[in-house]
C-alpha cells in the first residue's frame, strides 16, 4: 500500500562487535570497520562508556579520553545499525566535511564550490569542461584565466602584467618552449636584468645594464658569432642615430655618417650673376662628392672665379674635374676646380695660377669633384 515518507528497510545488516584487551595505558584501538562516535556502543568492564565523554571514533580508530585497565577482552564495541535518513535532515549537515561512504545524488545538484555547475565566480567549471579563475565566460575579452580541455589556456587583464614568472637561486631558462616532446627553445634570465631568448647556442641577450643585445650562448656573449639576416632573407630598412663599426671595433672602423642630398650653387666671386642648374652631393663618413651640371650667368671680372653653396668645408686641399664650354685660354692653360682647407667653395686654378673670372663666358658647366671633411 501507499507511504509516506522514507523507503520502508527491506534487509537488515548483521551487528559487528569488536573486542580488545586493556592494557592500561593504550588509548587507540582499531576497529575492523569505519563508523562514527554515535554509532557504536563502547563497553569497557561491563560499564558501558559516554559518546563523546569517554571515547571518539573517526573513520576505524576508537580513541578513549583514558587508557583502558589491564584485562583480557574487557573492552567490545558493538557496531549499531546506522541511522536511518527522515524527510528533514539533520540541522548540522550543512556544516559536514566528511562523509564516511560515498555520496550519491539523484536529480539536480547545485553546489557552490567546483564543478560543472557551480554558481562561485573565484574557480569554476563550465560545461564545456573549461576551468575558469577569476571569471564566469570562457570568452578571451573577459579578465580572469580559461584553462581549457584542449590544452589552450587564455589570461586576460585589463592592465599591469597578465602573466608572471620567477626564477630564484641560479641563472637559466625560465620558460621552455617543445614541439612534440623536443625543446625548440627557452627564455633565460640572468644576473644584472639579462634576459636571452633562443635555442640551442643562438641566443640574443638583451643587457639591460650595457644598454645593449648581442649574440649569446644563452648565458654569456658570443662574439662574431651570427649573422643579421641571410640571401634570400633579409631585413628591410636600418634606422640607426649612431654609427656602424665595419670589419674591426676601432675608431677607423667606425661609419657614422651616410647622407644624400642636393645644394645650390652660387656666384661667390669672379663676376656673373648667377648659377643655373641641378647640383647633387652623397657624404659617406668624411668623404663628400659633390656634381654639378648647369651654367652661369652673365659676364666675368678679374677676379678669380668661385662657386659658393658646397655643403661641407674641406679639410684638406682636393682637385676635381670638370668641363667648360667657353674657357678663352683654353690653348694656354689647363684649368680644373678645387676646393681649398676651410672652404665650401669650388675655385677653378690652372698650372700655378688662377682662373678669374673673365677668362670664361656665360655657358655650360660641369664639374665633378670628391674632398674630405672634418666629420
Amino acid at each position: 500500500m501507499p507511504y509516506q515518507g522514507n523507503t520502508p528497510i527491506e534487509s537488515y545488516t548483521p551487528t559487528v562487535k569488536d573486542s580488545f584487551s586493556g592494557n592500561g595505558s593504550t588509548t587507540a584501538f582499531t576497529l575492523s570497520q569505519p563508523t562514527v562516535t554515535n554509532d557504536v556502543r563502547v563497553v569497557v568492564e561491563n560499564v558501558v562508556q559516554d559518546p563523546t565523554v569517554a571515547y571518539t571514533v573517526l573513520g576505524t580508530t576508537l580513541t578513549f579520553t583514558s587508557a583502558p585497565v589491564s584485562g583480557t577482552n574487557n573492552i567490545y564495541v558493538v557496531h549499531l545499525g546506522p541511522a536511518v535518513a527522515t524527510t528533514q535532515p539533520p540541522s548540522d549537515i550543512a556544516n559536514a566535511t566528511t562523509f564516511a561512504s560515498n555520496l550519491s545524488v539523484q536529480g539536480l545538484f547545485n553546489s557552490v564550490g567546483i564543478d560543472d555547475n557551480a554558481n562561485a565566480t573565484a574557480i569554476t567549471i563550465d560545461s564545456s569542461e573549461v576551468v575558469l579563475i577569476g571569471k564566469t565566460s570562457n570568452t578571451f575579452s573577459q579578465q580572469g584565466v580559461a584553462l581549457r580541455a584542449n590544452n589552450d589556456s587564455q589570461i586576460t587583464r585589463d592592465a599591469g602584467i597578465a602573466l608572471s614568472l620567477n626564477r630564484t637561486t641560479n641563472d637559466g631558462a625560465i620558460l621552455g618552449l617543445y614541439k612534440n616532446g623536443a625543446t625548440v627553445g627557452s627564455i633565460n634570465v640572468g644576473g644584472g636584468n639579462v634576459l636571452a631568448i633562443g635555442q640551442g647556442s643562438n641566443y640574443i641577450q638583451f643587457h639591460n645594464s650595457l644598454n645593449s643585445f648581442y649574440a649569446s650562448d644563452g648565458s654569456g656573449g658570443r662574439d662574431n658569432a651570427m649573422d643579421i639576416g641571410a640571401s634570400g632573407v633579409r631585413f628591410k630598412d636600418l634606422y640607426l642615430s649612431g654609427g656602424v663599426y665595419l670589419g674591426g671595433t676601432g675608431a677607423a672602423n667606425k661609419l657614422d655618417d651616410y647622407e644624400e642630398g642636393t645644394w645650390t650653387p652660387s656666384i661667390a666671386a669672379g663676376g656673373f650673376s648667377g648659377a643655373t642648374g641641378t647640383a647633387y652631393y652623397t657624404k659617406i663618413g668624411r668623404v663628400v662628392n659633390v656634381i654639378w651640371e648647369g651654367a652661369i650667368q652673365g659676364t666675368g671680372t678679374s677676379v678669380l672665379l668661385k662657386i659658393g653653396g658646397l655643403p661641407f668645408s674641406a679639410v684638406t686641399w682636393s682637385a676635381g674635374s670638370m668641363y667648360a664650354r667657353y674657357y678663352t685660354d683654353e690653348g694656354s692653360q689647363l684649368v680644373t676646380v678645387a676646393v681649398r682647407t676651410g672652404d665650401t667653395n669650388l675655385a677653378f686654378v690652372t698650372w700655378g695660377d688662377e682662373a678669374s673670372g673673365d677668362k670664361f663666358s656665360a655657358g655650360y658647366f660641369a664639374i665633378n669633384i670628391t674632398y674630405n671633411t672634418a666629420s
